[in-house]
């Protein structure tokens, strides 16, 4: 049981960090909006997310941690998600 308790523990340190590059959905404001994109780099202060697909405009958002609810690896199944 340690050793599952410190695996644990050590992925925990690592996320988001160990996010950058995949796609991730970002959970933010009181209304709980969500914005999908590739995580593209994490600080002390916040995170860094590229949205866009392949022939539209590309935007880089950043959240500082204080405004994420949630950060998600991958999109949500079986839900529309809409860019803000």
């Amino acid at each position: 049981m340690a050793e599952h308790a410190d695996e644990v523990g050590a992925m925990a340190e690592q996320i988001p960090e160990a996010w950058i590059g995949q796609e991730v959905t970002v959970y933010f404001g009181l209304e709980g909006y969500r914005q999908p994109g590739i995580l593209k780099a994490v600080s002390e202060r916040g995170i860094v997310v590229q949205s866009g697909q392949a022939g539209e405009e590309e935007h880089v958002f950043w959240y500082p941690h204080t405004s994420v609810l949630r950060l998600m690896r991958g999109r949500p199944r079986g839900a529309e998600v809409r860019s803000y």
